[in-house]
């Protein structure tokens, strides 16, 4: 979806699709990565598994309020700048903009300014949240290693022991991040989706263990024969295995084999 992770990358969402990918497109000569989504369902679905710098986001997208999807983001800890658009917009809409977002811009979309507007934003927020992937991973944090693997943050990129690597998710990163900072202890779901969501998210445990299977299907895919390294404990949450005997226990590799993080 991006080419350059070091790019800033907008989402889009409005439910005009030809206004949209006339506003991306614009993104895209002007050197940002960009991504429409002309529901809140489909953006839901790009800010689980991307990094997004800011939001270009309509006040009203197919009756539902842009306003109310972007508080439940911060309720939810996702802290992510946004200029919203409109067909039209009152004093109360506009000040409800600004203190929820950054900017509000009234249809037609004057889309030279709104691209100033968005370099201008993202330099004021730069050394803000803006950086947190989760609540407990930012982009500048060094790269770690789990389970014979290294995870760098920063291009959300998995590097195994062969010199294969993958792109994976930011919640990924952050649930990898916490297993690998509790080795031996387990943690109750409710634990940890406070520790990666925020202590307000909304999220239900059965989306807890999806993100759990693809970090298993991630390392299976990549010559991981066994799930050892993370148990499930039933009724309660999960368990990273406390030693790297334990996490190379019948996985068909040694522990020579395991990377060796460089900073």
């Amino acid at each position: 979806m991006r080419e350059n992770s070091s790019t800033p990358f907008i989402l889009i969402v409005d439910g005009d699709v030809e206004l949209t990918k006339g506003i991306v497109r614009h993104f895209l000569e002007s050197n940002f990565g960009a991504v429409g989504a002309s529901s809140l369902h489909e953006a839901n679905r790009i800010l689980a598994d991307h990094f997004v710098n800011l939001l270009v986001l309509n006040t009203n997208i197919q009756g539902y309020s842009g306003f109310e999807f972007l508080e439940q983001l911060q309720h939810n800890g996702q802290h992510i700048p946004a200029i919203f658009i409109a067909d039209r917009h009152s004093q109360a809409d506009r000040l409800h903009a600004l203190a929820i977002g950054d900017d509000i811009l009234q249809k037609p979309i004057p889309v030279r300014e709104l691209v100033a507007r968005v370099h201008a934003i993202l330099r004021r927020s730069e050394t803000s949240r803006d950086w947190h992937l989760t609540e407990n991973t930012t982009l500048n944090d060094v790269p770690f290693e789990f389970c014979g693997a290294v995870i760098y943050p920063k291009g959300l990129r998995v590097v195994f022991s062969d010199g294969s690597e993958e792109r994976v998710g930011k919640k990924e990163v952050g649930l990898m991040s916490v297993f690998s900072a509790t080795p031996g202890i387990i943690l109750s779901r409710k634990d940890i989706i406070h520790r990666v969501w925020g202590l307000h998210a909304n999220i239900r445990s059965r989306s807890l263990d999806q993100y759990v299977v693809r970090i298993r299907q991630l390392f299976r895919r990549n010559g991981c024969a066994t799930i050892d390294f993370l148990r499930t404990v039933h009724g309660i949450g999960y368990l990273c295995a406390k030693t790297e005997e334990e996490m190379y226990k019948n996985s068909g590799k040694s522990l020579g084999s395991a990377v060796t993080v460089k900073f």
